[in-house]
């Protein structure tokens, strides 16, 4: 005699079930997908625009500098933040380690 794995099918109300599931978690996905796509396209499409905003700043604060005679703050800070950067790193990459052998 051979065995048989007996299986019972599933009922139509299952079978309804697991559709709507599949289709809700599938609708629900598309949805997410449209969503990210969409914030995507629109921060790609104020890119160009913020990049000509900050643009213009700079250009207006570097002319009120040279009209004024005082140093352009941006200039300044951004300088600074660059020598710290620059401390940084080089502490952190001139510092040995506690039983690291070179």
């Amino acid at each position: 005699m051979h065995a048989y794995l007996i299986t019972a099918k599933p009922a139509g109300w299952q079978r309804a079930c697991r559709a709507v599931r599949v289709c809700t978690a599938r609708l629900a996905v598309g949805i997410a997908l449209i969503g990210l796509g969409l914030l995507v396209f629109a921060i790609r499409c104020l890119r160009p625009i913020v990049n000509a905003l900050a643009t213009a700043a700079v250009r207006i604060e570097l002319e009120i500098s040279i009209r004024s005679g005082l140093p352009s703050l941006g200039a300044t800070l951004g300088a600074h933040l660059t020598d710290e950067f620059i401390k940084e790193f080089r502490s952190g990459w001139n510092t040995t380690k506690e039983g690291a052998r070179s």
